[in-house]
């Protein structure tokens, strides 16, 4: 387990322009670190040292996996069977840059890998000396705390102890979008994977704990901040219209300093929120690129979904089918499985 992220360090490096090896070596190490500091869950449990809320955590966890794969009636992998305890806030840090003339995220490219959106660092100082480095060189940028991420099945994933700052739901529905994955993946489309992640997340989430009226609170706070969510996607696009304009310089920075808080605070206003966490950022064209990710076909997937009554393996099953289908055929379809799959 040690040595294939080490190979593929190795590769990568072999293959990679000199800008760019110091960085996948470091995340190469960082990723490593996580994997072999990493303790089976049993053992972490007898360890006085740990306190008991983290403990509390983990065993939360391991129920949440149970019930899964006995849902789904699959055989258990080996994910979350052990712990890393980080002495960090973040298990990564994500980095976004944008120019300032356009709300774009600047691509980050890897031989065998392709290209990315952002960059991200378990490092939080490196990430900081990268921020440094755009903004020198003319770029906006938007860095952010990652709480949980999974390497996709390349191996056995611990839990991680930034996990343990989650609330109680968003814990038990980020280990099930996690452990979505481990069923159903496709290769080259991200978006599709995320959205059906996403999707079977909450439903797992809701069949877990039934009909908590404190879940049905959370619901409706997550509805209101996709809404507002929306809300950043639509003035994005205004953003983007300003920056097409001569004095596109001074409309950004009235645009910014008092349109966009004026649309925000409107839309908190309607929803009722008291918390108008968007306020509390802040903006520049990094930081829309990074939230306007907003997919239509998240609604569709939910649509699609509710058409099967809420019967959510019978939804699975479709999508399986589809799936199989779709492999027979693709040549000739010539389209993504996430078109041909909303397609139906």
């Amino acid at each position: 387990m040690i040595l294939r992220p080490l190979r593929a360090v190795l590769i990568l490096i072999l293959f990679s322009s000199c800008a760019k090896i110091g960085y996948l070596t470091e995340q190469g190490l960082g990723q490593m670190k996580i994997l072999t500091s990493a303790k089976e869950n049993s053992e972490v449990l007898k360890d006085p040292n740990v306190s008991e809320d983290h403990k509390v955590k983990i065993r939360k966890i391991e129920k949440y996996k149970q019930f899964f794969y006995q849902y789904w009636q699959r055989e258990a992998s080996e994910i979350y069977s052990e712990t890393t305890l980080l002495e960090r806030d973040a298990v990564t840090y994500l980095v976004i840059a944008s120019k300032p003339t356009e709300v774009k995220a600047k691509q980050e490219c890897f031989l065998f890998y392709g290209c990315f959106p952002y960059l991200g660092f378990f490092d939080e100082n490196s990430a900081k000396d990268y921020v440094s480095k755009l903004e020198e060189n003319g770029h906006e940028t938007y860095k952010r705390r990652v709480l949980a991420y999974s390497t996709l099945g390349t191996f056995d994933d611990p839990i991680l102890s930034t996990f343990f700052q989650y609330s109680e739901y968003d814990l038990a529905e980020t280990i099930f979008h996690e452990l979505f994955h481990t069923i159903f993946f496709i290769d080259d489309e991200v978006d599709l994977n995320e959205n059906l992640a996403n999707y079977f997340g909450k439903q797992m989430l809701s069949l877990y704990f039934k009909d908590r009226e404190k879940l049905k609170r959370h619901f409706e706070n997550e509805e209101k901040s996709a809404q507002i969510m929306q809300e950043i996607v639509a003035q994005s696009k205004n953003l983007e219209s300003i920056l097409k304009r001569e004095s596109w310089q001074e409309d950004k920075k009235v645009f910014l300093e008092r349109d966009f808080p004026k649309a925000i605070q409107k839309k908190c206003d309607e929803l009722k929120v008291n918390h108008c966490w968007p306020l509390k950022m802040k903006w520049n064209n990094a930081t829309f690129a990074a939230f306007n990710t907003y997919e239509k076909s998240q609604d569709q997937i939910k649509e699609l979904g509710e058409s099967f009554n809420g019967d959510l393996k019978k939804f699975f099953v479709f999508i399986e089918s589809r799936y199989k289908s779709y492999q027979k055929k693709k040549s000739e379809i010539g389209t993504s499985f996430e078109k041909y799959l909303l397609s139906r």
